[in-house]
């Protein structure tokens, strides 16, 4: 396959770049841990060029991400919902590096709930494009930040973010809840348990959450079961609360790598919400669509 255009995904903690087909095909991938945080003197241009210097410079670059927020390379303002690959395109800020390289930098998207409350996100969008067949659909996007996300005549028209991963890693590794865990595989019975009591008492995480600690003290959870409790605790919290502002009876698309889709759709069958895995890694379709949108790309 020949390849088109570089894609760039490139967040607060790792760094991902794609040499792809014009439609999203990946040909070769490098991965580093060089996230936007640990790069030093914001020396952004010399890590790029680190990192991909073998791939031809003539090659355009679309880079997506924490790359356009304020703490990375070029802050690029949010587009506002409604939006779509056309907002998203003509967003776009070009950028032309000491090597002769073309980047194009592509933004995130801003919703303000009904609360008058604006939430954001960066990089999302483009794997929600990259997975979007027809002009409508709902997706999941769990990770550090999850996010629900609602389409409509092929436009993202409104998103809600959960802090869950941050939440749980906080919980098991800063908080007495972790003392007792153990590393251990998934206890599916364990987490659907933990599913079940957020569902059943949305408003009382704060109570909620120490069964994590009692349950051990008084020997009815092992110590192995602990983590995939408070898991379940976690995302069904999510789970209940996003079913409060978007529909149960559709189906949603879940982006995430097999492990934690699994998670979420296990939590969303015990909801009684149906749900199928989509393609984490269709960012780089994603970004050949707002680059053809964008005439970057024949």
């Amino acid at each position: 396959m020949q390849p088109h255009f570089i894609a760039l995904d490139w967040g607060t903690t790792s760094f991902r770049a794609y040499l792809a087909t014009g439609e999203g095909e990946v040909v070769e991938t490098i991965s580093a841990p060089d996230g936007i945080l640990s790069v030093n003197d914001r020396d952004f241009e010399g890590t790029l060029e680190r990192l991909i210097g073998k791939w031809d410079v003539r090659l355009p670059i679309l880079a997506a991400g924490m790359i356009t927020s304020r703490q990375g390379w070029i802050e690029v303002p949010y587009v506002s919902c409604p939006a779509g690959l056309d907002e998203l395109a003509s967003a776009l800020h070009r950028h032309t590096t000491a090597m002769g390289r073309r980047i194009a930098f592509s933004t995130g998207v801003s919703f303000r709930a009904s609360n008058g409350v604006p939430d954001v996100m960066r990089s999302e969008e483009t794997q929600v494009f990259g997975n979007l067949e027809g002009g409508q659909g709902y997706f999941v996007t769990p990770g550090t930040h999850s996010k629900w996300i609602a389409v409509e005549n092929q436009c993202i028209t409104r998103f809600t973010t959960y802090t869950t991963g941050e939440v749980f890693a906080a919980l098991k590794d800063h908080t007495i809840l972790g003392r007792m865990m153990v590393e251990a595989p998934v206890d599916e019975a364990a987490f659907a348990r933990g599913v079940r009591a957020a569902l059943a008492d949305p408003a009382g995480f704060l109570h909620r959450i120490f069964a994590t600690r009692s349950l051990a003290l008084f020997g009815e959870m092992p110590s192995q079961s602990l983590a995939s409790f408070l898991s379940g605790q976690v995302i069904g919290s999510e789970v209940a609360h996003a079913l409060t502002l978007y529909p149960g009876d559709v189906t949603y698309v879940v982006l995430a790598s097999a492990a934690i889709a699994e998670r979420y759709l296990a939590a969303m069958a015990i909801a009684g919400v149906k749900g199928r895995g989509g393609n984490p890694l269709a960012i780089v379709k994603g970004l050949a669509r707002i680059a053809r949108s964008g005439g970057l790309l024949a």
